[in-house]
């Protein structure tokens, strides 16, 4: 019974041995999934909130077949920009905002004088650029450039800019915009057309950058007061040298803006004008010429020769008022004597023969002073275009038009006719700036010097 009782307990040992082994083997396994579970919850709250690692754009291999990530690649920035002014140069960035003027973003304000010369310059230089100026969200100037010289500024004041430039190739590809501000200040500075004219001709000065508080004196020995009148974004002074001024002979003009003083020399040439001796039936003659006709020039023609509007109604070129008519330039400016008389006048203007009821149209745009019948004249119309500068038009035998209508150029304001002193069917067409009589041939070819004839 010994025997049997040593084996029962050694067996009872063995089995709580293998008990244990057991129940610790079970144990380390539950921590085992526990830690799993656990390491998986924790990756699912990282996904949740966003908490990821970075992407790798490729997945190259290191020597020991370890993968690397690579970072994700940054946009190339817009280039940089200088705009240089007189030496000073000034950081412009660029922005691909398409907005045409921007308050955050047009900051940049220059200084931009007489002989001023903007310049961009780019850090990486693009394929293609544009300069745009606005004033007052009117565009005044605009080029495939990136210089800006002063001549390109119209006046003083305040310009809004951007340079569009444009990159093909390279690190950065696309358009950016460079925003800037110029505070354009420059002096007075006049142009004159001519300093050597022929008598009856018509010179013209242009003042550029005349600010409102800057007055102009005006000194002239040419036995005309002219006047100043504001054209577009600058200041113009008409000027008719008169037939009567003396020939090859020189005049003073002079401008006095400010504390500075424009002094200029017109030297009028000699040029000889034909002479007329004009034979008319003495019956017209007399009932068209006397004291009655001379009376109603004084009282319905002569207060309207020194009116001025102060706004410019014409348009563009100047045209013939009737079409295929027979000119002879040399009719403007002549010395007439009618019926043999020993004393002479001067014919102001053209003598267009066509035939009776041709149309008449206005030369140009404007204001009709007179439409009405004259006992010299005739059929008589006057149209003022705006700083004293007028067109007439005698003897037509009808009149389509009344005084204070407002006509455009080429519209129909009579017809040919043979009305007044005349001899036949013609068109008396005549010039003048206030009461001096101009060219009309050289009105009607060349334009008015400075203005017209750009």
């Amino acid at each position: 019974m010994s025997g049997y009782n040593r084996y029962t307990t050694q067996y009872k040992k063995r089995k709580n041995n293998t008990f244990k082994i057991v129940l610790i083997f079970s144990a380390v396994l539950l921590f085992c999934v526990f830690i799993w579970l656990a390491g998986r919850e924790i990756n699912n709250i990282r996904n949740n909130t966003g908490q990821t690692p970075p992407v790798a754009t490729s997945s190259p291999v290191s020597e020991n077949n370890t993968p690397t990530v690579t970072p994700a690649l940054k946009p190339a920035s817009i280039p940089n920009a200088t705009l240089k002014i007189d030496g000073i140069e000034y950081a412009v960035s660029g922005t691909q905002d398409t907005r045409q003027v921007s308050s955050s973003l047009n900051k940049l304000k220059a200084g931009f004088g007489k002989g001023s010369v903007a310049h961009f310059s780019f850090e990486t230089p693009p394929d293609s650029y544009n300069i745009t100026l606005y004033k007052d969200n009117n565009i005044v100037f605009t080029s495939k450039t990136s210089v800006i010289l002063s001549d390109d500024i119209p006046a003083d004041g305040e310009y809004q800019g951007v340079c569009e430039a444009q990159w093909n190739q390279g690190e950065f590809t696309g358009s950016a915009n460079y925003y800037f501000t110029l505070l354009a200040d420059f002096p007075a500075s006049p142009v004159i057309s001519a300093t050597e004219t022929n008598p009856g001709e018509l010179i013209v000065l242009k003042i550029k950058y005349l600010n409102p508080d800057e007055t102009v004196e005006i000194e002239t020995d040419l036995d005309f007061k002219p006047n100043i009148f504001r054209y577009n974004n600058e200041h113009i002074i008409l000027l008719p040298v008169s037939y009567y001024n003396k020939y090859d002979s020189i005049y003073s003009f002079k401008l006095i803006i400010g504390d500075e003083t424009f002094s200029y020399a017109i030297n009028v040439k000699d040029k000889e004008f034909v002479v007329q001796q004009l034979t008319i039936d003495p019956k017209i003659a007399a009932e068209t010429r006397n004291d009655k006709s001379a009376q109603e020039v004084k009282e319905k023609i002569d207060p309207l020769r020194p009116v001025c509007d102060e706004v410019a109604h014409w348009e563009g070129e100047f045209i013939m008022p009737v079409e295929g008519g027979r000119v002879r330039e040399y009719d403007f400016g002549k010395r007439r004597h009618v019926n043999g008389s020993p004393t002479s006048y001067r014919h102001n203007g053209l003598d267009i023969g066509h035939d009776l009821g041709v149309p008449v149209m206005a030369s140009n745009s404007g204001r009709i002073l007179i439409a009405d019948y004259m006992i010299g004249t005739g059929n008589t119309v006057i149209i003022e275009h705006g700083f004293g500068l007028k067109t007439w038009y005698y003897h037509m035998d009808e009149l389509n038009v009344k005084t204070g209508d407002m006509v455009k150029k080429g519209d129909i304001i009579g017809k040919v006719g043979s009305t007044g002193f005349s001899t036949g069917p013609h068109l008396h067409f005549s010039s003048s700036i206030n009461e001096v009589y101009i060219n009309p041939i050289t009105l009607i070819n060349e334009g008015i010097p400075l203005i017209t004839s750009q």
